[in-house]
């Protein structure tokens, strides 16, 4: 196997291109608070500019021990040697996307519903992306919001270990957790806090406790 669900929690962090600090300021105040997945996620730029960002986080990442997991663009995280790569429903068939990276780049895959589980191939994910729990800002495109409920449901039919996503606050750790989450996949929860390496340490201490 490509992943130790281990690695995929307690927080998994996605960057924030929109955010106040740099997304090399948003990885490094999450690794020092000792979170090891970072994704890189800029859907606005161009592959020149996401390339050599991503090239300053794969050293960032590589040097504290971490995984960088590229968003969407598969060429740049084959190229650049990425750890892992994340894509969406509607991002291309999953399988041949895994032709494309090869066998060993961990890759991940956005879930949103029930009827989304049954069309994963066997052999090609590791992980499942599943949320969003709650309407968030951060991507204004997101399907509709799933709940506790619903999370805990999607979580528990999927034949994968599970990163839930969007919106996710403080107070949603412990029940996440319980649901059967393999981690918490943040965003504007680490990147929008005034205190960055704090915030994310407060998140990881949650599920420590949970």
């Amino acid at each position: 196997m490509r992943l130790d669900p281990s690695r995929l929690g307690p927080v998994y962090f996605v960057t924030d291109a929109g955010a106040p600090a740099s997304v090399e300021a948003q990885a490094r105040a999450a690794i020092a608070a000792g979170v090891r997945m970072i994704q890189l996620r800029d859907k606005d730029a161009s592959d020149g500019a996401f390339e050599r960002l991503s090239r300053a986080l794969l050293a960032l990442t590589r040097a504290a021990g971490a995984t960088l997991v590229i968003n969407d663009r598969a060429r740049i995280a084959v190229r650049i040697g990425a750890g892992g790569l994340h894509v969406g429903q509607g991002d291309g068939d999953i399988a041949a996307i895994r032709a494309q990276i090869g066998p060993d780049m961990i890759l991940g895959l956005s879930v949103e519903a029930d009827a989304q589980l049954a069309a994963i191939p066997a052999d090609c994910a590791d992980y499942l992306g599943t949320g969003p729990l709650r309407a968030t800002a951060t991507k204004p495109d997101a399907a509709q919001p799933l709940g506790m409920d619903g999370m805990a449901r999607l979580i528990a039919a999927a034949p994968l270990p599970c990163v839930a996503i969007g919106g996710i606050a403080l107070a949603d750790v412990a029940s996440l957790r319980r649901a059967g989450a393999a981690g918490i996949a943040v965003v504007s929860a680490v990147s929008r806090a005034g205190d960055m390496e704090g915030a994310a340490r407060s998140l990881m201490d949650a599920w420590r406790r949970a």
